[in-house]
């Protein structure tokens, strides 16, 4: 069980101390200085003044760094969500799965306590619900589960960037690592520990040259012991490492490795084993190249991107290589990008292109397709539609469809091409201090993959049938300090498994610099508080294809953060209602968890 040892370290301080205090130094020390040639004593070079001005300057200094791919140009209203770094530290968020309930109607299949599973559900797509991309290159299933990613594996503390784009029947989410583009080193760390022994030890170093050289090291050990359940234990080590040179804006390499090495142990309650184990370790190697003609965001650019995926243990060794190309054209009211990939396994032909053009400010609309091939002579071939309008008094009114055939589970041999059309339809109004979006979205019936680390408590997921969906989402902030806002989400037709109706997650926030004391703007304090409910639904299926019920539940869960500068403190405090409902049948959460700890950045 990893613990910090504070106690240690104030135990042993007092007995340094007397010890430099009484043993006593050299012979040439206990000279008296007055008896010594006034030239026999050394300088003291180091400038301390200096070395502070120095380092503060290069605190200033801008190196140039990678544009994010696969994400420019105009995008619709609403289309998507972006979370910079400062939002991802400041919101309720543990893991990935809770930035993705920042978009109404996902409903995460929590397995427990943090380091349990949290495979996210959205509009009863099963695994398919999300697809990832981690700094431009798609993110493959791999290893023991071939079908879905469980977005409780990856580090939050490892992104500077993570966006969230929305269709009517799925959600694609791109994760950017770090970024440094100041001639000053950047490191930070950060140590957290809370109920039943839970700890999380963070650490990163970053460096950039003038010359274009860098590197950038960072890591992060989790550890969750049993919390819930007979036997619950969970550990996960993740590196990062890379290497760059990006001597200009027209022109950069980049190499990185990002190792995560999971350990979790099956949920046992009694002698009942109610999900797998998932152990091993999993490796993606990235290399990327990128050319533009000229500095600046306007142009054309090339981005070529080389991986390779591997995964051992659990009795399972997978590799997958990918590689392939993404063109942009970038215009001040357009864009058009153009991606190609092959992959050794499932996947020999990945196409896509993506068109967005804005002529005014009232006006946007984009365009998507993809091409793929799949072994079996299976391919995947979709086209979608997104558009939104800004009238006067704040009012938006937006729209996206997505029509053509899709194949969820490449790895699945037996996985055929479903036949999917999907649309949406939004009205919005936005002021200063108030939101409000409404949308009407229909997605075509489905039959889902299984979460496949549920298999022994949800075998299978019933088909969905076409399902109507009405989402709400609003904001209010009467006055600056104080915030309300949430969504709510519900299947206006027959409930389809997988998730409840009457879908809603609400949060307060209080958040205050407190100006009148801290007028350098260095401090920051807020309090959040959130509320989660469901009503009754059917979670899945049983080995007989019966339906496993699925209770509505509410809970509460708080949030404190304060920071000075760079540092931060925070408070985590989860199902303050000490229900003993769940999110999956089975998985009891935690009654009253909490977890706290403190983040510290620095640049120098």
């Amino acid at each position: 069980m990893a613990r910090f040892p504070f106690p240690v370290l104030r135990t042993l301080l007092p007995c340094w101390v007397a010890l430099l205090l009484l043993v006593p130094g050299p012979a040439a020390a206990q000279v008296p200085l007055d008896s010594l040639p006034p030239d026999s004593l050394p300088v003291d070079t180091v400038n301390t003044t200096e070395k502070y001005l120095a380092a503060q300057a290069a605190n200033l200094i801008r190196l140039p760094v990678l544009p994010y791919p696969g994400v420019e140009g105009p995008r619709p209203a609403s289309s998507r969500v972006v979370l910079e770094r400062d939002s991802i530290e400041w919101s309720i968020a543990e893991t990935l799965g809770d930035l993705l309930q920042r978009v109404p109607g996902v409903y995460l299949w929590r397995g427990g306590w943090f380091g349990r599973v949290e495979y996210p559900n959205f509009r009863a797509r099963g695994p398919a619900s999300v697809e990832y991309y981690l700094d431009g290159l798609p993110y493959i299933p791999i290893g023991p589960d071939s079908t879905g990613i469980d977005p409780s594996l990856f580090s939050l503390s490892l992104f500077s960037r993570v966006e969230i784009d929305r269709w009517p029947g799925g959600l694609r989410v791109y994760l950017f690592t770090r970024r440094h583009d100041r001639k000053a080193p950047g490191s930070r760390i950060g140590i957290s520990a809370g109920d039943k022994g839970i700890a999380r030890y963070v650490a990163g170093l970053e460096k950039r040259y003038p010359s274009g050289l860098g590197f950038a090291v960072a890591g992060e050990r989790f550890v969750a012991p049993t919390a819930t359940g007979t036997a619950s234990d969970f550990d996960l080590t993740q590196a990062w490492l890379q290497a760059s040179f990006i001597p200009g804006p027209q022109f950069g390499l980049l190499a990185q490795l990002v190792r995560t090495d999971p350990d979790r142990k099956p949920f046992v309650e009694g002698t009942d084993s109610l999900d797998l184990r998932l152990s091993g370790r999993r490796n993606d190697a990235l290399f990327r190249l990128f050319w533009r003609p000229r500095g600046g965001d306007t142009g054309p650019r090339v981005d070529l991107l080389l991986g390779r995926t591997t995964w051992s243990g659990g009795g399972v060794a997978d590799e997958v290589r990918q590689g392939g190309a993404i063109a942009t054209w970038r215009g001040r009211t357009f864009d058009v990008t153009l991606r190609a990939f092959n992959r050794s396994r499932w996947t020999p032909l990945d196409l896509g292109a993506q068109l967005g053009w804005s002529p005014t400010r009232f006006l946007a609309l984009a365009a998507e397709g993809a091409y793929q091939t799949h072994d079996g002579d299976r391919t995947t071939r979709w086209a979608g539609a997104r558009g939104s309008l800004r009238l006067p008094l704040g009012v938006e009114l937006g729209g996206a469809v997505r029509s053509g055939g899709i194949v969820s589970a490449p790895s699945l041999a037996s996985d055929r091409a479903q036949t999917l059309t999907d649309w949406q339809a939004t009205l919005g109004w936005q002021r200063r201090w108030a939101g409000l979006e409404v949308g009407y979205a229909r997605t075509d019936a489905f039959r889902p993959q299984p979460y496949r680390p549920y298999l022994p408590t949800v075998p299978t997921i019933g088909a969905a049938p076409a399902t109507e969906w009405l989402t709400v989402g609003w904001r209010l902030a009467p006055v600056p300090w104080l915030a309300f806002e949430g969504w709510y989400s519900d299947p206006r037709s027959r409930t389809p498994d997988g998730l409840p109706p009457t879908h809603s997650l609400t949060t307060i926030t209080i958040r205050s610099k407190f100006w009148r004391t801290f007028r350098s703007g260095i401090f920051d304090l807020k309090a959040q508080a959130a509320m989660e409910s469901w009503g009754d639904g059917v979670i899945g299926r049983d080995a007989a294809a019966q339906p496993i019920r699925l209770d509505g539940a509410t809970f509460f869960r708080s949030s404190l953060s304060i920071r000075l500068d760079q540092f931060t403190l925070y408070w985590d405090r989860v199902n303050l209602r000490a229900s003993r409902k769940t999110y999956v049948p089975g998985f009891q959460i935690l009654r009253y968890g909490q977890t706290f700890g403190v983040r510290w950045e620095f640049l120098n």
